[in-house]
């Protein structure tokens, strides 16, 4: 069983566009934690206190894209988009829904930290 992946975005600044991320599995071994469709890719920034303060999804068109659904090449993109909040250090977690079981499979691939400084320019 695969765990998510623990990462340190990029700094960036409240006001300025993030760049957003992209991420990939391409599994040529056939491991059964890709074998389903992906069908839902949900990015949520949470604040120190663990409110989420944004939470993105491929069910809202330009938010989260899908790239790849297909069974063991998955691949997804959070958009780029200007971030408006306070500054501080985030938590992230970028959370994968496939159809390879009943009910469907909900798992947390990659989660982290992302520091967004005030505004230089406010």
């Amino acid at each position: 069983m695969s765990r998510a992946g623990n990462i340190t975005l990029p700094k960036t600044y409240s006001g300025d566009t993030w760049d957003g991320l992209t991420w990939a599995i391409s599994d040529a071994d056939g491991d059964t934690e890709f074998d389903g469709t992906l069908t839902l890719v949900r990015f949520q920034l949470q604040d120190s206190a663990g409110a989420a303060v944004l939470t993105l999804s491929s069910a809202v068109n330009g938010e989260v894209t899908i790239n790849s659904d297909a069974p063991y090449g998955w691949s997804a993109t959070v958009e780029p988009r200007t971030l408006t909040l306070s500054g501080g250090i985030y938590s992230f977690g970028l959370e994968f829904t496939d159809d390879s079981t009943s009910p469907a499979r909900v798992k947390t691939r990659l989660a982290g930290t992302l520091q967004i400084l005030p505004d230089p320019c406010a």
